[in-house]
């Protein structure tokens, strides 16, 4: 199973190499509608689908060769992944002269439905250029930086969780409804689905983060699916009923009201 992430980042491999190498309908496809093109040169920011189609189009440079190339994921939101990265691209041009750059990249993809669609591409360093023994570090560029912060303020978390035969699934925490130990193993109740887990119930708590709780040595609950609270139990939707240890129900109550509050959820208690 392929994650979304290895979605963005392959993605971001092919724009790269439809772009230097000059297949620009390939390219023009991954556009989404209010794309925003900035590249190396100054001055050279273009908005809107139809215009940087028009750039595209008429992009004048040497087709390239992309000698070397990292890309990763560095941020994302429910529907916003960013990849950043850098590569080493070179041009053979007239009497064999090597024209070439180590270039910074930032894209930011946006997901309609199941198809990705590129919101923003930023390239560093014009081709003619380069900066001896240059390396990428992965911070994005300034152009972008109050974008991401927006983003990341958003707090919509996923979480990756590893199941049998090599399967990863990347779960929206907003979907998870709780987890329960079986064995050494979990289980991770969905809104429309269970997903067995190999990793441990500690494991997977430590990865889930705000929000969740655990109230038992086999449960951990989203906050946001808690009904109600009772003496040793604790009620969540779709009429589910989770035991709370005698000895430690005053502390669970006391972080179910806090958790409940803060979502301005109601409660009988």
């Amino acid at each position: 199973m392929i994650s979304i992430y290895h979605q963005a980042e392959e993605l971001t491999r092919q724009v790269i190499e439809s772009f230097y190498h000059q297949d620009s309908n390939n390219l023009i496809q991954k556009l989404h509608p209010d794309v925003t093109w900035i590249g190396a040169a100054d001055g050279q920011c273009i908005k809107g689908y139809e215009q940087v189609c028009e750039y595209i189009k008429n992009f004048d440079v040497p087709r390239c060769d992309i000698l070397k190339k990292e890309f990763q994921v560095v941020a994302n939101s429910d529907e916003i992944f960013i990849v950043a990265g850098c590569m080493k691209v070179a041009a053979s041009q007239g009497r064999g002269e090597i024209l070439g750059a180590v270039q910074r990249i930032t894209l930011i993809w946006k997901t309609e439905g199941q198809k990705f669609k590129l919101l923003h591409f930023h390239v560093s360093n014009p081709i003619e250029s380069q900066k001896n023994n240059e390396r990428f570090s992965h911070s994005m560029g300034t152009e972008t930086y109050e974008y991401v912060k927006k983003l990341l303020s958003q707090n919509r978390s996923r979480l990756i969780a590893y199941g049998k035969h090599d399967l990863t699934y990347v779960i929206r925490n907003k979907d998870i409804v709780y987890i329960e130990a079986e064995n050494t193993d979990s289980v991770i109740h969905c809104l429309n689905r269970d997903i067995l887990s190999r990793e441990s119930i500690s494991d997977l708590e430590k990865k889930v983060g705000e929000g969740f709780i655990k109230t038992h040595r086999s449960f951990i609950v989203n906050s946001r699916y808690i009904t109600g609270i009772k003496r040793y139990q604790l009620a969540i939707s779709q009429g589910i009923e989770l035991p709370i240890p005698e000895k430690k129900y005053r502390e669970i109550k006391e972080k179910v009201l806090r958790a409940v509050n803060q979502r301005q959820n109601e409660i009988y208690i």
